[in-house]
């Protein structure tokens, strides 16, 4: 199993070598490859990705690595089923997928991003950032970025982000980004790489490295935040300023508009308008607050006692 593995990351790797994505195929089949033994691709039964669903989640791993693991799986066979008609995928989605919990975007306040920027002490690692928070770049996205990807004479400064799935999309520089950016480029070192982020050996970063420039900053800061709490604040202030859903959907490089529909079910104003509507409502038709509500020293005696 292992030469197959090989054979299909070095062709992930050729199809798409600035993603990062053959790297998380590598580390996820290694996985399943050890836990599958020494069987042939032919030979995995549903009832071994039964067992192998059931060691993740034993070992405390999240529903959304799971699935993923899967979702490289099924990959891998889909590769291979070119060449053997005969080979299907023993991933069987209605029986192996694990329920994600649902969960709302939670943007970052105010006061923690102005002491997680008052933190951060370098023009790379604000830049960095700030391009996350104004203009909604994943972590590996911000790792991917080249000089050649960036557009910054044009009317409209941009650059051009490289996201999932190999899709490339334009992202906007607002003037805050832009600023960053330019004073990050003034100063950074005039080498051979291509890279817009350089480490102190003058290399790419790789994500891991701006996830810890990330944790130290914060861990500075004392506030609780991550690379994709950022993004999150991203589409929830474009969101604020009455963006239109589907340009913020082309902007985040969501590729189906329910996913960016998320952020409107966590900051929707009309369901919040109806709400204090029917609140004013209740209180101009005498609703009054319950006894129980009230505090202790409540003025009105009557209406503590009314209900008893």
């Amino acid at each position: 199993m292992l030469a197959e593995i090989e054979r299909f990351v070095h062709w992930a790797r050729r199809r798409s070598p600035q993603a990062r994505t053959w790297k998380d195929y590598k580390y996820d089949l290694r996985l399943f490859a050890r836990f599958m033994g020494d069987r042939r691709l032919n030979e995995v039964t549903f009832r071994d990705i039964d067992g192998f669903v059931a060691f993740q989640a034993g070992k405390g791993f999240q529903p959304t690595t799971i699935n993923r693991r899967l979702a490289t799986v099924v990959s891998l066979y889909s590769f291979f089923s070119d060449e053997d008609s005969q080979l299907v995928s023993p991933v069987i989605p209605k029986r192996h997928h694990v329920r994600e919990p649902h969960r709302l975007p939670r943007p970052v306040g105010d006061d923690d991003l102005r002491r997680f920027f008052a933190a951060v002490d370098n023009a790379r690692d604000r830049a960095m950032f700030v391009l996350m928070l104004r203009c909604g770049l994943r972590i590996s996205e911000v790792a991917c970025l080249q000089l050649a990807d960036l557009y910054l004479e044009e009317t409209y400064p941009r650059l051009v982000a490289h996201g999932k799935g190999s899709r490339q999309r334009s992202v906007y520089l607002s003037p805050q980004a832009e600023y960053a950016l330019r004073a990050y480029l003034a100063e950074r070192p005039s080498v051979a790489s291509d890279f817009v982020f350089l480490s102190y050996r003058n290399r790419g970063l790789s994500t891991t490295a701006i996830h810890k420039r990330l944790m130290r900053c914060r861990e500075r800061a004392r506030v609780s935040l991550t690379a994709h709490r950022l993004r999150h604040s991203f589409a929830t202030d474009l969101l604020n300023a009455d963006a239109p859903v589907t340009s913020i959907q082309k902007l985040l490089g969501h590729r189906w508009l329910e996913t960016t529909q998320i952020y409107i079910q966590a900051n929707d104003k009309q369901v919040a308008e109806d709400f204090y509507a029917a609140c004013r409502k209740l209180e101009l038709d005498g609703w009054q607050m319950p006894y129980f509500l009230l505090p202790a020293a409540a003025p009105d005696a009557g209406l503590a006692g009314a209900g008893r």
